[in-house]
C-alpha cells in the first residue's frame, strides 16, 4: 500500500466508501470534532485513559496497558489500542463504545480485526479474544472471538480504502439511515 492509512480510515470506509473518497481523495474534513457525541465520546475514552490506570475487568488476568500506537509494516498502517490486557502468551483487545446501540458489524469488526493484526505482529503474542464494553445508560460486555476470517476481512477493507485513494474515483454507496447523521450528506450525490 502507497499511503500508511490508519484503523479509523478502514472503519470509515466501512462505514461508508465516500468517507474515504471525500476526506482522502478530495481532501473535505468532516469536522466530527464539532458534534456532541464525538465529544462526548473522546472524552469518555480520555476518561477511562487517564483516570484508575491500574482498573481491570475483574475477571481478567494479566497485565493492563494503555493507549498502544502501533505500526504495521507488513500492511502498512497504523492504529492506537486504547486498551489491552498482556498475558504470557496473548493479548485481549477492549474496546469501550459510549453508546446504548449494541451492534456487532462490520465497522466494529474491521476496528477489532486491524488492532488484533497490529498487536500480533508488533508483540509476536496471539489476539484470540476481545470484549466490547458498550457504557452508556447501561454497562453491557459482549465477548468476541477474533478469528481469521474477521482479520482478513479487516486487511480486504483496508485494501479498498487505499484503492480508492490510488484511483480517486467515487465509489459507490447506497443511500439509507446512515446518510441522516452524515456529515457529507450535504455534497454526496444520491445516485
Amino acid at each position: 500500500m502507497s499511503n500508511c492509512l490508519n484503523v479509523t480510515n478502514a472503519v470509515e470506509y466501512a462505514f461508508c466508501p465516500r468517507f474515504t473518497y471525500f476526506q482522502l481523495v478530495l481532501g473535505i474534513d468532516q469536522r466530527e470534532g464539532k458534534r456532541g457525541t464525538v465529544q462526548t465520546g473522546r472524552a469518555f475514552h480520555s476518561r477511562h485513559a487517564t483516570t484508575n490506570k491500574n482498573y481491570k475487568i475483574k475477571h481478567l488476568d494479566g497485565t493492563k496497558q494503555t493507549e498502544l500506537l502501533l505500526y504495521s509494516k507488513k500492511h502498512s498502517f497504523s492504529g492506537k489500542i486504547d486498551e489491552a490486557i498482556e498475558t504470557e502468551k496473548e493479548i485481549l483487545l477492549i474496546e469501550r463504545k459510549y453508546s446504548d446501540y449494541i451492534l456487532i458489524g462490520t465497522t466494529l469488526k474491521t476496528q477489532l480485526g486491524l488492532l488484533a493484526i497490529l498487536a500480533e505482529e508488533n508483540t509476536g503474542k496471539q489476539v484470540k479474544k476481545a470484549i466490547v464494553i458498550f457504557d452508556k445508560t447501561e454497562r453491557t460486555e459482549i465477548p468476541i472471538n477474533i478469528t481469521e476470517k474477521i482479520k482478513q476481512n479487516a486487511l480486504k477493507i483496508l485494501q479498498k480504502t487505499n484503492n480508492i485513494i490510488t484511483t480517486g474515483n467515487m465509489p459507490y454507496s447506497k443511500h439509507d439511515d446512515r446518510c441522516i447523521n452524515c456529515c457529507y450528506r450535504k455534497i454526496c450525490p444520491t445516485t
